[in-house]
């Protein structure tokens, strides 16, 4: 059981990210990391400090967690004095394109929301940190690995356990030079296999598949305290797709980061209603340019993460407002309510997910997108030879809808509450018992005890 419990331990951390927060002014609060770098502002910044071998072991050391002498470590000492700390692991990277990379004090700037200090190692990590910390007022500190932010001056990327791991990773990671190509009649698979005209052949191992159907666009507008909302369902018929090398990212295991980037054209012109009543249209050749960042962690599950609108516009009617999309990635707490998740090897069916609201060029719209009739596989784990033959969806699937909705829920606990009053009522007719004797003017008076 203790092997068993090593290799676990050893696995996780291959793929898990440890962090250490500090802040002196502002609350943590168990917050996770990325809801932190998503509200990060010039005035309430965040300061990864890192270097690439960070661990929670590492920082104990520093720390003298297994000593009883106190530590003469800046940062252990920060941490320590800090009124708000506590320590943190995530699955993958946090992105921070737009941080300042600072590997010297001199190259400081005031101003930025989000900073590096990134060390080589420990003691040049502690340096940096201990001539810029004071400098950069009301901030939150991330001790972490420089694997775990994701910055392009970084000039590193995610590590996993093997070099070849990476060369796939990389043979598969989304393109943003490659133009798309084709007009192709729906339904989508992606990657597309099916399509004998893009000649996409399957790899042993990278075994990730989208099927879809068609969609619905979903606008949410703002009026004073109320939200509005108006939809439009968008059938395979009304639409074609392109593809370009690299619109999906398969990762070679049921860990790591799965993409599927969704370039659709209207054919007709659609119209979105409120109940009855025009709100919304898009026209014929219009885009809706969307991709899904899909994460599958340590623990077994998967799940959409994020997701970016790369175009999609909408022309109001009425009291709607036009709208046209600002190619903006969401994360996990705006994806979360998507029902886009399920296990490791398991596929997910779903008949329409929860649409995803993407910000706009307006603040008071949104426009969302569903997916319908969909389904989505991160990894076959079943039959590798078959798969190459045939690429192919796992028989393990499962659907995004319960099998008991918030309906039949009502329907059984309030079946549940009538029959426990009728039997609560029923019993206590059958507890009710008649005298043995009953008054006879003719016999003797009966004399009931007062302690009976």
């Amino acid at each position: 059981m203790r092997v068993l419990f090593t290799v676990f331990s050893l696995f996780a951390a291959c793929y898990a990210y440890d962090a250490v927060l500090f802040s002196n002014q502002r609350e943590i609060g168990g917050l996770p990391v990325e809801q932190l770098v998503k509200g990060a502002t010039a005035e309430e910044p965040i300061v990864f400090i890192v270097n690439p071998d960070f661990t929670l072991g590492q920082f104990s050391v520093k720390a003298n967690a297994y000593s009883a002498e106190p530590s003469t470590d800046f940062l252990a000492k920060s941490v320590k004095n800090s009124n708000f700390h506590e320590s943190q692991y995530f699955p993958h990277q946090i992105e921070a394109s737009s941080a300042q990379v600072l590997t010297s004090s001199a190259s400081y700037k005031s101003g930025a929301a989000i900073y590096i200090l990134a060390g080589e190692e420990w003691t040049s990590m502690e340096q940096l940190a201990e001539e810029l910390i004071s400098k950069i007022d009301n901030s939150i500190g991330i001790l972490t690995s420089t694997d775990a932010v994701y910055h392009e001056s970084t000039n590193r990327v995610k590590r996993v356990a093997t070099d070849e791991f990476d060369a796939a990773s990389n043979s598969n990671s989304p393109s943003t030079g490659s133009p798309a190509t084709g007009a192709f009649p729906f339904p989508l698979v992606l990657p597309p296999y099916n399509n004998t005209n893009l000649k996409v052949a399957p790899e042993a191992n990278l075994t990730c598949l989208l099927y879809l159907e068609g969609v619905s666009v979903v606008v949410q507008q703002k009026n004073d305290k109320t939200l509005a909302y108006a939809a439009a369902f968008v059938p395979g018929s009304n639409l074609t797709y392109a593809y370009a090398d690299g619109d999906v990212k398969c990762a070679k295991g049921t860990i790591g980061e799965f993409i599927f980037r969704l370039r659709l054209t209207l054919t007709q012109d659609i119209k979105g209603k409120q109940f009855n009543t025009d709100a919304f249209s898009m026209k014929s050749g219009d885009l809706i340019d969307v991709t899904l960042n899909i994460t599958g962690d340590i623990f077994g599950y998967w799940q959409l993460s994020g997701a970016t609108l790369h175009e999609a516009a909408i022309t109001g009617t009425g009291a709607y407002k036009s709208a046209k999309s600002q190619e903006q990635t969401i994360g996990e707490v705006e994806t979360r309510y998507s029902k886009i998740n399920s296990v490791a090897g398991w596929a997910l069916a779903c008949g329409q997910t929860q649409a995803v609201f993407f910000p706009t060029d307006d603040q008071t719209v949104k426009i969302g997108i569903a997916l319908v009739n969909t389904q989505i596989q991160t990894f076959n784990i079943r039959n590798p030879d078959a798969w190459l033959k045939a690429p192919h969806f796992t028989l393990q699937t499962e659907d995004c809808t319960g099998t008991f909705s918030a309906g039949s829920w009502m329907g059984i606990v309030s079946a549940l509450v009538l029959i426990a009053g009728l039997i609560f009522g029923y019993v206590m007719l059958q507890s009710v018992q008649t005298m043995d004797r009953f008054d006879d003017p003719k016999q003797k008076q009966i004399v009931i005890n007062v302690r009976e």
